[in-house]
């Protein structure tokens, strides 16, 4: 195994590095606990002529700004990614990755992340990242990440501003469908899942809906992702929130090898992938949809009950 320098590995840091970590936020979500299931933007502009470096999407809606760069990270990347960060609709989280981060970065990094602690609604998590570039013999060279700097606790709860039952975010949801018999399909998934007393989550802007069902979170009981359907008929399975990355409670049921076996098969998925090509919705597929995501409601509300705090939940057959 051999390591190196980013620069050894991808001649430009804008031209080839920032499309290549846009094209592996799923390495760049499990250094960090979140599921990134977007491609994320890139090169995204903001007040003062200046650009992001990649707005990632975790799987319940929220944003994560990403800065990278090569060598020692310095003030303009993490100033620029906390002014973009804070600014409406508010980020998540800050990830900031290169391949050394100062002390005084570091410091800063946990001073904020000890603040938004005591003020989730307010503060900002952040996270620093190194990075390396690794290859096997003559193999193409890849990004190995290191965590540094992360939040003494984190849980991807998405805020009441971002999610809505009603309002603006379901026009936009719904306003984003080309065609009529795949806005049928997903009509008839979230009014049976609401017929059994689940959740259903819209979002500001109107990119996808999420079935949210109750289940066990620090701190208590709360609603939980299960599943989140696009527009385009692609469907995105949070398998790391099943393992508790947003909760910080993980269901076993949920992690086991035969689980996710039966997933892919479902969703016709690779063993790397957790989102199936657009159109899969159909009506061909609302009933495998519906049992998958009743038997993740259900994993949940038993383990609930496992940890002796019964849920009076529907179990989706009627």
């Amino acid at each position: 195994m051999e390591f190196g320098r980013l620069t050894e590995a991808w001649r430009g840091e804008a031209s080839d590095f920032t499309p290549l970590l846009a094209e592996r936020l799923d390495e760049i979500g499990a250094a960090i606990g979140v599921d990134l299931v977007e491609i994320g933007k890139t090169e995204v502009p903001t007040t003062g002529g200046r650009r992001i470096d990649i707005v990632a999407e975790g799987e319940d809606g929220t944003s994560f700004v990403i800065e990278n760069q090569y060598g020692r990270a310095d003030h303009d990347h993490l100033t620029r990614g906390l002014a973009y960060a804070v600014a409406p609709p508010r980020a998540r989280g800050l990830v900031v990755i290169a391949e050394e981060h100062r002390d005084e970065f570091r410091a800063v990094a946990e001073y904020l992340n000890d603040l938004a602690e005591l003020d989730p609604d307010k503060g900002i998590k952040v996270w620093l990242l190194e990075a390396r570039a690794v290859r096997i013999g003559d193999s193409l060279w890849a990004p190995l990440f290191d965590t540094v700097v992360r939040p003494n606790s984190f849980t991807a709860s998405v805020g009441a501003v971002k999610r809505t039952e009603g309002g603006g975010g379901v026009d936009e949801f719904w306003s984003r469908f080309t065609d009529a018999s795949l806005r049928q399909a997903v009509e008839q998934v979230i009014s049976r899942w609401r017929s059994f007393g689940h959740a259903v989550w819209f979002y500001g802007d109107g990119r996808h809906v999420t079935l949210a069902a109750r289940g066990p979170a620090t701190g208590g009981i709360r609603q939980r992702s299960v599943i989140a359907l696009y527009p385009d008929g692609h469907v995105v399975i949070p398998f790391r929130s099943y393992a508790g990355s947003n909760s910080g409670i993980a269901i076993p049921a949920l992690t086991t090898e035969s689980f996710r076996t039966q997933a892919n098969a479902i969703f016709r998925l690779d063993s790397k992938s957790a989102r199936t090509g657009p159109g899969w919705i159909s009506d061909a597929t609302v009933n495998d949809l519906i049992a998958f995501a009743t038997n993740v409601a259900n994993a949940y509300r038993a383990e609930a009950e496992r940890a002796s705090e019964p849920l009076d939940l529907p179990d989706g057959n009627g």
